[in-house]
């Protein structure tokens, strides 16, 4: 009898506008010069984010084609709804996830080994739903995001850990239900692979 390997994704993304190329909190984007021309990111794992930058931030400003995005509480939580929804859709299951004002973490089990899927759809999803809920089409999510590939246990309750713990959530998933929240952290989750 084989037993098969555990596999989880960690997606991130965040909300458009709230967090652009150049931010003071810092980044990993190309760097635009006053002159015109750019330098190059630095997207190796380990290198630091970049100190804001003035030109840049200012450069992705005048790019945007919509106001940014902020969640409240209520869009927060029809957001966190429709991720379940996208993944009960296809036998998919969020163990985990936080919905803040300007970003979500997921992590998801039994979803295809494809980062880039996953989160396209739970994006997608989502927005379709946001825009209906608020009654607007507009730009939610900024392009692409996060997908880290959790292979054994211990990686996997770190990630459920570190979602768990995230400060400031509005609303967030825990085993396939989507609550609002009401302090700044969710309470410690059980153990993954016990539940």
């Amino acid at each position: 009898m084989s037993i098969e390997r555990p596999f989880a994704l960690h997606i991130t993304w965040t909300c458009y506008g709230t967090w652009l190329p150049g931010d003071e909190r810092g980044h990993v984007s190309n760097l635009v010069l006053p002159n015109g021309g750019f330098l190059p990111k630095m997207n190796v794992p380990g290198t630091t984010y970049a100190p804001g930058h003035c030109n840049t931030r200012q450069h992705a400003q005048k790019l945007m084609a919509s106001a940014p995005m902020s969640l409240n509480l209520s869009t927060a939580h029809h957001a966190a709804e429709a991720l379940v929804l996208a993944a009960q859709k296809r036998s998919w299951r969020i163990v985990r996830a936080a919905v803040m004002a300007n970003h979500v973490h997921v992590v998801v089990m039994d979803c295809p080994n494809d980062g880039q899927l996953v989160r396209r759809v739970l994006k997608g999803c989502s927005q379709a739903a946001l825009c209906h809920f608020i009654g607007e089409n507009r730009r939610c999510w900024t392009a692409g995001g996060s997908d880290r590939y959790k292979n054994d246990w211990q990686a996997i309750e770190n990630a459920v850990h570190y979602v768990a713990n995230q400060e400031h959530k509005l609303a967030e998933i825990v085993d396939m239900v989507a609550r609002r929240c009401t302090s700044r952290r969710g309470q410690a989750p059980q153990l993954v692979n016990n539940v």
